[in-house]
This record gives C-alpha cells, structure tokens and sequence, in this order.
C-alpha cells in the first residue's frame, strides 16, 4: 500500500504571503513599473497559497475575487457589504424597508429561532464515466428545467447536477418547521480525496 499523500502545506504558503504582502506594500503605492512588479511578486504567491488549499479539497480561499462577471453583479442578493450603516442591512433582514427597498416587506429570515448549519465533504472516484452520466441525465427532469440536460457534458457537469438533486438545499423542509436561510456549494475536482491524505489531515480538512 503506496504512503499517504502529503500535500503542500496551506500554513507555510499563508506565511509567506504575509511576508510577501509587507514587503511589496510600500511599492503597491506606486505609480510606475516597481508597483507593477509588486502586483506580480504578490498574485504568485496568492496563486500558491490558493493552491495548497485547493489541494486539501476547499473551494477558492478569494471567493468574491474575480467570482462574477460585472454584468451580472446587479443581479446577486445584498449583503451586509453592501452598505455603509451595518443597521441598513439588519433593517432588511428584519423586514424594514429605507430608501429604493420599500418592496422589501417581508424578513429574508425570521428574527428569532435557532440557526443551524450542516457542513460535510464527501469525495468520490468516477469508475464508470458513461454510466454515471447516464444516470444523472436520466433524472435530469427533477430539476423541472429542460435546459439543465444540455449542460451534463461530463462526470463532473453530472456530479453537481446529482448533488443538486440529492443535497440538502434543494429540499423543502417549511412544512415541518424547518425554513432555510441561504446556502453556498461546492463542487470541484481535487487532487487528493480524503482517502488519500493521512489520518491528521484528512481530520483537519473540514472543520467549522
């Protein structure tokens, strides 16, 4: 049995980019080819910090950067970045209404009760490329949109639709007391599953 992988460690990268960040900081000011340079020094290492998380199976560590096309930012939900007086937002949140939002009348969530999070990774290997994506293509119809069964190109294409199916966001639980309150996914190929890495990193891939 080969030795667990040792992917590069996340901490180390971190570190340095902090020393990189301080370093460069002075010159990011500039306004010649040595901020240029700066920009650089700086995105090479962010690249190689984002990588040695990707390789412990998380998402994008600069979620937010370069996530969405500009054309497409009017139409993703307000969050509380989006205001300068943080009881603007709560005033939303809880059903008020200020300024262009009068239409607003309802709270996004209830101001009382417990909030509850789930949060778990579950890695898999495709052993049968044409048979899982036949399968999913055959539920394809869940998804009750006749476009969805275009974008199934591949066992990963096929993979997030599956987790959309089964996964918890797309059920409905207000019936039974239970309402949801946003929820973001990820699905990504990795280069190591859980499996793969030793006992003490696979314990410390997920945590809260």
């Amino acid at each position: 049995m080969s030795e667990p992988i040792e992917p590069a460690s996340a901490a180390e990268a971190a570190r340095e980019l902090a020393r990189v960040l301080l370093e460069q900081a002075d010159a990011l000011d500039l306004h010649d080819l040595r901020a240029t340079g700066a920009i650089e020094t700086v995105r090479v290492q962010a690249r190689a910090l984002a990588d040695a998380v990707h390789e412990r199976g998380w998402g994008d560590i600069f979620l937010g950067i370069d996530s969405y096309d500009p054309d497409d930012l009017d139409d993703l939900p307000l969050g509380p970045d989006d205001f300068d007086d943080p009881e603007d937002y709560r005033e939303i949140v809880e059903g008020g209404s200020i300024d262009d939002l009068e239409e607003l009348e309802e709270p996004l969530v209830p101001e009382d009760g417990v909030r509850l999070s789930y949060q778990a990774r579950f890695d898999f290997v495709v052993t049968d490329p044409e048979a899982f994506v036949r399968y999913v293509r055959s539920r394809a119809d869940e998804a009750q949109n006749d476009e969805v069964i275009d974008d199934i190109e591949d066992a990963q294409s096929a993979f997030e639709l599956l987790t959309y199916l089964d996964g918890l966001g797309s059920k409905d639980y207000d019936h039974v007391g239970l309402a949801s309150a946003g929820g973001e996914e990820s699905q990504k190929i990795v280069e190591f599953s859980l499996w793969d890495l030793d006992p003490t990193r696979r314990d410390d891939t997920y945590p809260y």
